[in-house]
């Protein structure tokens, strides 16, 4: 995942903009996460919340599921992480409501264990 700077297109990883910092781009223009940059997110399988605030998880996990379903991708797995279980548990409550997750159950131990969730969706 990227943030783009505003004025010449660099991407920024987003574990740069930890605490809601800002980043000089070498362009002098400043990046701000929280700021009007676009947020490119690679339809690859894979999602992981770490770098998202609790409150976008029920929306992003529903439209990043869509976007692998539009791109063919049938298996996807959501990194919660392991913490307290609560994110893992919305993350399960998402998906127990979305007809088009066929399964989903927790990765095996070299893909994060309890700490991540492989979800299968059905074929359109």
């Amino acid at each position: 995942m990227a943030i783009l700077c505003p004025r010449c297109g660099k991407e920024y990883d987003v574990t740069l903009f930890e605490f809601g910092q800002s980043v000089a781009c070498d362009c002098g223009a400043v990046v701000d996460p929280f700021g009007a940059a676009p947020l490119r997110m690679p339809i690859e399988g894979e999602l992981d919340l770490h770098t998202f605030q609790p409150a976008e998880v029920k929306d992003l996990v529903r439209d990043y599921l869509a976007a692998c379903l539009e791109k063919g991708i049938l298996r996807v797995r959501i990194v919660h992480g392991r913490g307290s279980g609560a994110l893992l548990c919305t993350v399960h409550s998402i998906l127990k409501k979305m007809p088009e997750v066929e399964s989903f159950e927790l990765a095996g131990e070299l893909e994060g264990g309890w700490g991540a969730t492989v979800v299968r969706l059905k074929r359109c």
